[in-house]
């Protein structure tokens, strides 16, 4: 996939190979030398630094620029937010379990010492401080303005993205709009949750005006105006839902979603698997797909931007050249179950087969063999095929294959909810509902189609819960399952449904992990710990309850 952005922060504080620059050793020598000289030779030297790079220094050219905007999209890749802690171990839900994961910080075994918990929230938060120092220092750059508030209004749309994900995973956050200047600046409280939600839509609302369309960039890595506004979409709904519950949001959230259909730059790809195949084949499909989270190599070049989509989540397989993917992510027979006859999103999302090795070793020949119609819970999730990838040669642990952050599919869908809210069941929403439905059995999404279209009687209330379905089928393995159950209100009752369903119809092989993955989501699970590592150096910040 063609590499747009510039070459982030993490790759240039890498040397040849990938290594550090300095090891520990030569760190230390260095650090003593320069101490040395410092006091044998300070009479003659001057100690302003004048080749330094500061945030005065820095800043200046359109190639500063985009270098400080990849820095920001960076925190994006980090395996603890979207390279799979955030669609994979950090958001447990009914869609997965993960096999032979009873312990450990794979099995749903939260506390606020949990050392991916932690870096998930530092990384959030290194992200907001890097959109900080752009925002506040792009305007003093030697390049037009157009530039200028373009890259402005990416890192505004991130920092909102950002806190975001703070709000819906650990609720009110410290609120910081400012980058650090010194250590000494005072703490701060966590900031009332709706107070988050304004400065996102604030932030999300701002960038609107400043981002190109899609078709302007010609890919979806970057966020374009219809991204934008899918996400404020996203967020309005959210806000209508649990916690706030402030319903006024539902319109909202139907005028942005509305505002990306009006804009016809977007339509459904007619096959639902070539979605997920273009993601494998460095294609980038801007009408389906309105952003997704971008992905380099196989880290065995100098670039190093290679991601877990795929390996972590992926058909089983344990051959390198056909695509090694670990055996973690099982569909759970619910999931499976809630796929209707002839719908063909169910064999592609859920892999109704597994790579079988002939011999021993990673490179061993491998046979493609089908699961039984009795083996439901054995299967991998099977979006993300490995066989599809194009980077050669391939690596166990990283891939290429982009992660959909956000799709037309789901775009309609939101309007369909927010509307069913608002209004009620109309002809609007059930066609909406019905182009995704169409596509999922293979059929045109714009002609009509009794056979797999919605009862156009449809009352209101059931019409909601056939949304709610229609996500699930859609967006399993997406990352947004865990979050729609949680603005629904009805995680923690779900996952406990899903203890007993473990418990009667899972096989014993597979249930022990599985049960005590779904059991450990109780009252407290609505929200995430606060980490101690925030906690032990900001005396304003509380504990979530329960923990």
């Amino acid at each position: 996939m063609f590499l747009h952005l510039p070459l982030s922060f993490k790759e240039c504080r890498q040397g040849k190979g990938g290594r550090p620059a300095f090891n520990n050793l030569g760190l230390l020598l260095t650090v003593c030398c320069c101490m040395w000289l410092l006091s044998s030779c300070k009479r003659f030297l001057d100690t302003k630094p004048v080749d330094s790079i500061t945030p005065e220094t820095y800043y200046k050219t359109k190639e500063d620029l985009d270098r400080a905007l990849s820095s920001v999209y960076d925190r994006l890749g980090d395996r603890r937010t979207y390279g799979n802690g955030l669609y994979g171990f950090l958001s447990f839900s009914d869609e997965f379990f993960i096999k032979g994961q009873p312990t450990g910080y794979m099995s749903n075994t939260l506390d606020a010492s949990m050392l991916e918990l932690n870096r998930c929230w530092e990384a959030l938060y290194v992200g907001i401080e890097r959109a900080n120092m752009l925002i506040e220092r792009v305007g003093g750059a030697d390049v037009h303005d157009s530039v200028k508030n373009e890259i402005k209004g990416q890192a505004l749309f991130l920092r909102g993205f950002y806190y975001f994900v703070l709000a819906d995973n650990w609720g009110g956050v410290p609120l910081k709009l400012t980058y650090t200047k010194s250590p000494l600046e005072p703490n701060l409280p966590r900031a009332p949750l709706a107070d988050v939600y304004a400065q996102v839509v604030q932030d999300m609302k701002d960038a609107e005006g400043l981002v190109k369309n899609i078709t302007t960039y010609g890919f979806n890595g970057r966020i374009s105006k219809t991204a934008v506004q899918g996400m404020l979409a996203r967020v309005y709904l959210t806000m209508a839902g649990e916690p706030l519950k402030d319903e006024s949001k539902y319109a909202e959230a139907q005028l942005y979603a509305q505002k990306v259909i009006d804009s016809k730059l977007h339509a459904l790809n007619p096959s639902f698997s070539e979605v997920f195949i273009n993601l494998s084949k460095n294609r980038y499909d801007i009408k389906e797909t309105l952003w997704e989270v971008e992905y380099f190599g196989n880290n065995q070049e100098i670039i190093r931007e290679g991601g877990y989509v795929g390996s972590w989540m992926g058909v089983y397989c344990p051959n390198i050249d056909t695509g090694f993917a670990y055996d973690y992510v099982h569909a759970t027979a619910k999931l499976y179950s809630a796929y209707e006859d002839g719908d063909l999103r169910r064999d592609w999302t859920i892999a109704p087969y597994r790579f079988v090795p002939t011999g021993s070793g990673t490179a061993a020949p491998v046979t493609r063999t089908n699961w039984t119609s009795a083996q439901i819970y054995e299967r991998s999730a099977g979006k993300y095929r490995r066989e599809y990838e194009v980077t050669n040669p391939k690596n166990q642990d990283f891939t290429c294959i982009n992660f959909p952050m956000l799709r037309y599919s789901d775009v309609l869908l939101m309007y369909a909810e927010a509307e069913s809210h608002v209004v009620g069941a109309t002809p609007t929403g059930i066609e909406y509902v019905n182009k995704v439905r169409r596509r999922g059995f293979g059929k045109p999404a714009e002609v009509a189609d009794p056979s797999v279209d919605l009862d156009p009687g449809i009352v209101s209330a059931d019409f909601l819960e056939a949304i709610k379905k229609e996500r699930f089928r859609e967006l399993s393995y997406e990352g947004l399952r865990k979050h729609d159950l949680l603005r629904w209100g009805t995680y923690v009752s779900t996952m406990q449904q899903q203890v007993t369903a473990y418990q009667t119809n899972m096989p014993s092989t597979l249930s022990d992990a599985a049960i005590k993955q779904a059991a450990r989501v109780t009252a407290r699970s609505v929200l995430f710990p606060i980490p101690n590592t925030e906690i032990a150096v900001n005396p304003y910040v509380s504990q979530n309850p329960g923990w």
